[in-house]
């Protein structure tokens, strides 16, 4: 028997290749499958090779086995799932640099939120900061990585924003 031959477990597949690193919930918002029956399934298919979990931070995020994914690609995938994390990065790709209080206005969460977001995205080295006195501003350490990612993945992230972005950044 085919393990993808039932129709949800197909979708719940075919959720996973477009939108890898995907985590239980946002799986299971955009398949409409029930926690329990969408708990299954996912254990099915790890079990048959098909999917890969990881654990990350808090969450869980799965893999198809199609590629083996390096280390940074999850890190950075991991990172852009992030609604605010991916919008920081979009700002930072717009405007080259930026301060945190200028980042967390543009965003809409408080400094101390946003100190969150940078120190996690500094730790992964996808942005780096110059201090001169007591301020620091940030910048992306790779910009065209984002970018290439951005573009990779741009219809599993379901955001508006990163659409904007590719639309007006490919008519440069």
């Amino acid at each position: 028997m085919d393990p993808l031959e039932l129709e949800v477990r197909k979708k719940i597949y075919d959720c996973i290749v477009n939108s890898p690193g995907i985590h239980f919930r946002e799986i299971q918002r955009r398949t409409g499958t029930a926690v329990g029956n969408l708990d299954y399934h996912l254990h099915f298919l790890r079990k048959r090779g098909i999917i890969r979990a990881e654990q990350s931070a808090k969450l869980t995020r799965y893999y198809p086995m199609t590629k083996n994914w390096s280390e940074e690609e999850k890190q950075i995938l991991s990172l852009l799932r992030q609604r605010n994390i991916r919008h920081i990065v979009l700002h930072l790709l717009t405007h080259r640099k930026a301060m945190p209080r200028s980042l967390a206005e543009a965003l809409g969460v408080s400094n101390s939120t946003m100190s969150w977001y940078l120190k996690q995205m500094t730790e992964k080295n996808v942005i780096a900061y110059t201090k001169k006195g007591r301020f620091r501003t940030y910048r992306l350490t790779e910009p065209e990585k984002m970018v290439n990612y951005l573009v990779v993945y741009r219809a599993s992230f379901l955001d508006e924003l990163v659409d904007n972005f590719i639309d007006t950044w490919g008519e440069k």
